[in-house]
């Protein structure tokens, strides 16, 4: 903290603060009562330090990063057999990578193009645009803040449920290319809460696709809300989303899309999905020891050798 000082001599030889004709005690008084408020400040600043943790730091460049994560959600059913009941799952870990942009500094209506890190042999978009997130929630998008755009690589989690079934969860790679029509890119935003670095708060709008013995559904039109993150990945971070999603019977939605002529699905809305997302999950849990180039054709490698859907 810089403080400014100005001492005027009068023609007595005194001295006094700017402004005032006060004696040489005032000024003494005055730079004892800075002194005091300064190590109050500083002891407060300690204290906070204490508290939540010395966290403080910059972003790394742009990556990719490789870690388990897994579901937890309850399921409303609203239509067929099963309207009014609910079911709740906790899927086992499963494999993901994630990309990132370098950091850049976010300027609203800046016409931002950002450019993210793909591994070999992936096919989805190295560039991200504002207007291709679907949800833009409060707090992300602030001017001047520093910004990491993100984009989810390939997910592919199952699990055999005795009340239901087989039931899988795809997104990213996966999802283009065994459902190219549906595909639109699992997009996120790290913030910075100062105006640099860590910690930041990070979004993400999952592109997803639930497959079941009842149906494949999507789930679209949701946010996603991890709290305070300290580093990428955001280990332990607690996740949730903002608001329940719909889960949209995709015959419906591709039977909407070739009677309305739309051509991207991401425009499109079911007016009654057949079940909804009350609650839902996503931690991160543990990083993979493994570059992220490695870890997109490890999980590539094992999605093939785990084959479709039964």
């Amino acid at each position: 903290m810089a403080i400014n000082l100005t001492i005027n001599i009068n023609d007595d030889g005194e001295s006094s603060g700017q402004g005032g004709t006060g004696s040489a005690s005032d000024l003494e008084k005055a730079v004892r009562d800075l002194s005091s408020r300064l190590s109050a400040l500083t002891d407060r600043h300690d204290e906070l330090v204490a508290q939540m943790g010395d966290q403080i730091a910059p972003f790394p460049g742009a990556g990719i990063d490789g870690f388990l994560s897994h579901f937890i959600m309850t399921l409303q059913f609203l239509r067929g057999d099963l309207a009014g009941r609910s079911l709740s799952i906790t899927m086992p870990p499963a494999t993901q990578t994630v990309t990132r942009s370098a950091p850049f500094i976010y300027r609203r209506g800046g016409g931002s193009r950002v450019h993210v890190p793909l591994p070999s042999g992936c096919s989805l978009p190295d560039t991200i645009v504002e207007d291709d997130f679907i949800e833009k929630p409060d707090g992300y998008f602030e001017d001047g803040r520093e910004t990491v755009w993100m984009q989810i690589l390939n997910l592919d989690a199952r699990m055999e449920l005795p009340e239901l079934g087989f039931i899988r969860i795809i997104l990213g790679e996966t999802l283009k290319r065994e459902h190219p029509d549906l595909f639109e890119p699992s997009l996120g935003v790290a913030q910075s809460l100062g105006r640099k670095g860590f910690p930041a708060r990070l979004f993400f709008n999952p592109y997803a696709l639930i497959e079941t013995p009842l149906g494949s559904f999507r789930a679209v039109h949701g946010t996603l809300a991890y709290g305070r993150i300290t580093a990428f990945p955001p280990i332990g971070t607690p996740v949730t989303i903002s608001s329940a999603v719909p889960l949209e019977d995709v015959s419906e939605v591709r039977a909407k899309m070739n009677m309305e002529a739309v051509p991207r699905a991401r425009d499109l809305v079911v007016e009654e999905p057949f079940a909804r997302l009350l609650a839902l999950s996503h931690p991160i849990d543990v990083p993979m020891q493994i570059p992220g180039e490695e870890a997109f054709h490890y999980i590539e490698q094992s999605i093939a050798m785990g084959g479709p859907a039964r």
